[in-house]
Formats: C-alpha cells, structure tokens, sequence
C-alpha cells in the first residue's frame, strides 16, 4: 500500500515534466529497484527513504531530455526550458545554465537574421519594381532587372531557410550536449 502511494505521488511529479511515455519508463524502472530491493528483504519505509521524489525529478531530467525526440518546435522548446531550469536551479550547473542562455540569444539572433533578409528583400523587390515604373528603360532592360531581382530575392530565401535548418539543428544539438554536461555535473 505505501509503494503505490509513492509511485502515484511520483507519477504525478514526473507528469509535470515529462510526456507519458518517459513517466511510464521512469516509474517501471523505479518499481523495479524497489522490488529488487524489497526481494532481497529491505523493508519498504527504508527503501522509499532512500528515494526522494524531488530529486527523482531533477536527476532524470537530464537523461530524459538527451533520449527525448525534439521533432517539433513546442516540444523542443518545452526541452529547451526544461534544460534551463535545470542548470540554473543547481548551483553547480549556474554557468553552464549562463552559457546556454547566451547560445540561445545567438540562436534567435539568427533567426531574427533570417527574418530580416526575407523581409528587406521583399522590400527591395518593391523598391525596385516602383522605380521600373516610372523609368524610361525598355522592356528588355525592365524584364533583365526583375530577372535579376527574382534571383536575388530568390537567394534570399535559400539563405534564409538554409539559416533557420541550421539554427534548428543546432538547437537540438545543445539541448543534447548540455543534457549531458548537466548530468555529469550532477554526478559529481
């Protein structure tokens, strides 16, 4: 009786952090070492004494994050988050948590980057195509000029996309190696 309140207790902390199918992996890896323990004659107020649900949560954060498939933007950013509040939240962890941040202010830095060259492109588009209005250029010159100005924005884009995949790739790749700084950090 008293393990299934602790594993209930548990699954609701860990509901708070994690989807379903992590809290399903941690609480059958818990229920395991605890039944491990118990078969070997511990009792079970001693066994859960050992286990402080808290820093259940806090210490499978990490690994849990290094596992976890970030394959859309809320769910890495809800990685992202997670991360943070680890390493801020531990002492230890305090510049690696400094760090990340500054790495993510780089990252939307870039992405703000890439916005900006979509959009002064599209102006400069505009821009262009105004002032062929109301010049006296032929119509080969005027078609040369959009052609060119096609290309341009067209570079534009590719740059742009090519720089958001980047930014996005990279993002998960940080989210893994400060999951893994956090959890040796935590180790020690």
């Amino acid at each position: 009786m008293i393990m299934k309140t602790w594993i209930k207790e548990l699954e609701k902390a860990l509901s708070k952090h994690f989807y379903e199918d992590e809290v399903k992996d941690i609480i059958s890896f818990y229920t395991e070492i605890i039944e491990d323990r118990k078969a070997q004659g511990e009792s079970m107020d001693d066994i859960l004494s050992d286990y402080d649900i808290k820093d259940i949560v806090k210490s499978m954060t990490p690994n849990v994050l290094m596992k976890r498939v970030n394959d859309t933007y809320s769910k890495t950013t809800k990685s992202m988050r997670q991360l943070l509040l680890l390493l801020l939240s531990t002492p230890i962890l305090i510049p690696l948590g400094i760090l990340y941040i500054a790495l993510i202010i780089v990252a939307i830095s870039l992405i703000i980057a890439s916005v900006s060259i979509l959009f002064s492109s599209l102006v400069g588009i505009f821009a262009i195509a105004i002032e062929l209005s109301t010049s006296s250029l032929g119509m080969a010159e005027m078609f040369g000029l959009i052609g060119v100005s096609l290309m341009g924005f067209s570079f534009a884009i590719l740059v742009s996309i090519w720089l958001y995949k980047i930014v996005w790739i990279l993002s998960k790749k940080l989210l893994v190696v400060f999951s893994k700084l956090a959890q040796r950090g935590e180790e020690k």
